[in-house]
């Protein structure tokens, strides 16, 4: 599990020492906030959006051929 840490008054959090260290991020620097169910998720802003994306899903591919799944998907239009 992560560490505790205290909301403020204005809804900041301080992002301890040891993450920071860990994910490199410095003061002034981005960072993504999201919401998955009801966690919250930090990441630093990547330098580029794309970079950062691609790979990602490449796993629903394993085992496929895109060709022949491109093909069987095609045929089943006509």
């Amino acid at each position: 599990m992560g560490m505790i840490v205290r909301v403020g008054p204005k809804y900041q959090v301080v992002i301890p020492s040891e993450i920071r260290q860990r994910i490199k991020i410095k003061p002034q620097d981005e960072v993504l906030v999201d919401i998955i169910g009801d966690v919250v998720i930090i990441i630093p802003k990547p330098a580029s959006f794309t970079d950062f994306m691609i790979g990602l899903g490449k796993e629903v591919w394993e085992g496929i051929d895109a060709k022949d799944y491109l093909r069987k998907e095609r045929e089943s239009w006509a």
